[in-house]
């Protein structure tokens, strides 16, 4: 790039310096020319490198100015809260004036409360005294019907070891539990073993003189509370006493 303005400041110069020449010597005659050549002369030049000329910076640009906040409106102020009425107080009511009571009326019926009261500790205990009076009835009543149950059990053994036979394994000692079931004439209308002896034959003797004597009319003069209580399911005890060893 530099070389292509070289070249012409060269040529510039030397034109330049060819002018001045010929301006200080004058122009050679022809004969002069034709006798001698001067001599060039050498012209001294010094090589001047023009530098390119930087272009100036832009300014920089202003920064533009911030665009101020718009002010923020004022809170307007809030509205006072209108009072409320206030309620008119009202009249004290003053307390109606109690009623005298008579002292011969209010005496009167303190006696008769009294009374009611007396009266009915008494029905209190006249009734403790029929509960305790129906509690010793019932007592001496169950008493009595256990008796009559216990004469009538006791021929019901004695009528089953009537009819019973012995059996050859039978021992001293043995006994077994049977359930019999009665109607009201006495009749059996069921009977199992519930507690057996342990001996098989000794349990079948038992249950064959119950099916054999096949009922106990005798309880047919009993009353019928006491025959639902006691006769009609009841567990029987069979221990002959005639056993020996």
């Amino acid at each position: 790039m530099w070389l292509s303005f070289i070249k012409p400041l060269l040529l510039t110069l030397l034109m330049h310096g060819i002018g001045i020449a010929l301006l200080v010597f004058g122009l050679p005659d022809a004969e002069d020319k034709l006798l001698a050549r001067p001599m060039p002369k050498f012209v001294n030049a010094e090589l001047v490198v023009l530098e390119k000329p930087q272009p100036k910076p832009k300014p920089a640009p202003k920064p533009k100015p911030e665009p101020k906040p718009a002010p923020k409106p004022e809170p307007k102020p809030a509205p006072k809260p209108e009072p409320k009425p206030q309620p008119k107080p009202e009249p004290k009511k003053e307390p109606a004036p109690k009623p005298k009571v008579d002292e011969a009326k209010k005496k009167a019926e303190q006696e008769k409360a009294e009374q009611a009261r007396r009266d009915a500790l008494k029905e209190q205990q006249r009734r403790e005294l029929e509960s305790a009076l129906s509690e010793d009835e019932e007592l001496l009543e169950a008493q009595e019907q256990r008796q009559v149950a216990a004469t009538y059990e006791s021929r019901i053994a004695r009528a089953v070891e009537l009819a019973w036979s012995r059996p050859p394994s039978a021992r001293d000692g043995m006994r077994v539990k049977l359930r019999i079931r009665l109607i009201p004439t006495g009749e059996v209308v069921d009977v199992k073993v519930i507690d057996s002896s342990g001996d098989a034959a000794f349990d079948r003797s038992a249950l064959q003189a119950v099916q054999k004597v096949g009922g106990f009319p005798e309880l047919q003069n009993v009353e019928y509370r006491v025959f639902k209580q006691y006769f009609e399911t009841f567990v029987f005890d069979f221990r002959p006493e005639d056993l020996r060893r």
